[in-house]
């Protein structure tokens, strides 16, 4: 009974409405770190090993184990391909993106002190913990619904002049949502020529966009044992969403009517603020344990979107209308986040890190002034739940080489029984290094499946999406 509810409750679609939900919390809330090559190569499970430029994201205490200034840039290919399957149907999409993954500067000041605070570190940079593009296609023949039978039911009892003029008042314009009539009770309903189905559905979703943080962080060394480090986080946030969908007609039963395509645009920026703590222990030359705490991000968002949907007769005229232009402005507060982290070095040669993170999605919160975002932050407690990610990997040292693997499982987001989107993430890396300078290289390959729902999910099955994403760095750097 519970599945069920919590299935009522998910609407991972953005063709009924623009309103902020559940969706948007989940977005800016899930991160895929970014970083050096050095770093994704071992899987990112470097919280307490440290003197890594991605120390800055996980650790900030990681900075405490540089003992010179240094440099970094991390230039990065992305291809991204989702395949869709609804009821046999099957479709995909492929898209690339090329960006810089981080870059930034340490500067390290040994203070000449014997025992003590020995090196304070200073660094800053820019780091993409997120990265949205990809292409997403479904098709489907649906015989039991159609989007007008979702228009249908968010229309009960609502007058004309009161429908969403980003969906069902455009409908309500083509004659798809038509007859206002009233039930036994009284109240207004809609009929639709499309309620009952015999409709082939296509969806082409194209999404792009990134989080980019940027990181001002401090350090301290005492006597090479203990390092504690924090830092403050501004992220920026720019997100895009360009969505065709398409209903037709193929055995010509539904009386002038050959299909509709409805055009949806959303366009968000926004800004925000976080900081983290962190500190390393390093009780043996060979082992360092790690803990480090992320306090949720306070985001300030934008939201601009508009529509257009488009009716195809059957004797081949058009008729159209475009919505308003939409603008919004709301918050969003993320999960905060804790890492504990531990390192083991061997002969001098073998490096192996691992990180546990917990992070829990039900903690997430929207807010505006004058807006009663009850039921979607209700949805977000009913939805989503902690999870526990994995990340780790090792690198062995060869004269002037560096090899590397790694390995991370990301947790679900979501209560046992709503969906999966659990996702691992599988990475290996080779590194030079000559003299004050190191170039590294890492490829990186995650994979996961989860349902979507093109509309509510009480009236359609869900697509089955299964997202491979592929990650190319390169690293450069020099120590000074």
């Amino acid at each position: 009974m519970k599945k069920i509810v919590l299935l009522g409750l998910i609407m991972l679609n953005m063709l009924s409405s623009f309103a902020q939900n559940e969706v948007d919390v989940l977005r800016y809330s899930e991160y895929k770190i970014g970083g050096t090559a050095r770093s994704l190569g071992m899987g990112t499970g470097i919280g307490s090993m440290g003197a890594d430029f991605t120390s800055l994201w996980i650790n900030p205490a990681g900075s405490g184990l540089y003992r010179k200034n240094e440099l970094v840039i991390t230039p990065t290919i992305y291809f991204s391909n989702v395949d869709a399957v609804l009821n046999n149907y099957k479709s995909d999409g492929f898209k690339d993106n090329f960006n810089l993954n981080n870059v930034g500067i340490v500067l390290t000041s040994p203070t000449g002190n014997t025992n003590g605070v020995k090196f304070v570190q200073f660094a800053f940079g820019l780091n993409r913990t997120n990265n949205y593009n990809q292409l997403i296609s479904i098709d489907n023949m649906n015989n039991t619904s159609s989007l007008m039978t979702d228009y249908q039911v968010n229309s009960y009892g609502l007058y004309p002049d009161q429908l969403d003029a980003f969906g069902s008042d455009l409908a309500w314009y083509n004659f798809l949502l038509e007859d206002t009539v009233r039930d036994i009770y009284g109240n207004l309903a809609y009929t639709s020529p499309l309620a009952s189905g015999g409709v082939y559905q296509q969806l082409r979703k194209d999404v792009w966009g990134s989080v980019n943080e940027m990181v001002i962080s401090s350090s301290l060394n005492f006597n090479d044992v203990l390092y504690l480090g924090g830092g403050i986080g501004i992220p920026f946030s720019r997100y895009f969403e360009e969505s065709t969908y398409t209903e037709s007609d193929p055995n010509y039963q539904i009386a002038d009517f050959d299909h509709f395509v409805l055009n949806q645009y959303l366009e968000t920026h926004g800004s925000g603020f976080n900081f983290k703590l962190g500190m390393i222990f390093r009780p043996t030359g060979f082992l360092r344990v790690g803990f480090s705490y992320h306090s949720p991000t306070w985001y300030s968002m934008s939201d601009y979107y508009h529509s257009k949907l488009t009716r195809h007769w059957e004797d081949r005229h058009t008729t159209f209308k475009n919505s308003p232009e939409g603008f919004f402005d709301y918050s969003i507060r993320t999960p905060m986040k804790i890492i504990g982290s531990t390192t083991i070095t061997l002969f001098k040669k073998l490096i192996i890190s691992a990180d546990v993170d917990y992070i829990n999605y039900s903690n997430a919160n929207l807010s505006a002034p004058f807006t009663d975002y009850s039921d979607a932050n209700e949805q977000v407690r009913a939805i989503y739940s902690g999870a526990v990610n994995i990340r780790g990997g090792a690198e062995y040292a060869w004269k002037n080489t560096r090899w590397r693997l790694g390995l991370a499982h990301y947790d679900s987001p979501y209560e046992s029984g709503v969906n999966d989107a659990s996702r691992m993430v599988y990475s290996g890396g080779l590194g030079y290094v000559y003299r004050d300078y190191f170039f590294d290289m890492a490829f990186a390959y995650s994979d996961k499946t989860e349902d979507y729902y093109m509309y509510d999910s009480r009236l359609i099955d869900p697509a089955s999406l299964n997202t491979t994403e592929y990650r190319i760095l390169i690293t450069a750097g020099v120590k000074f």
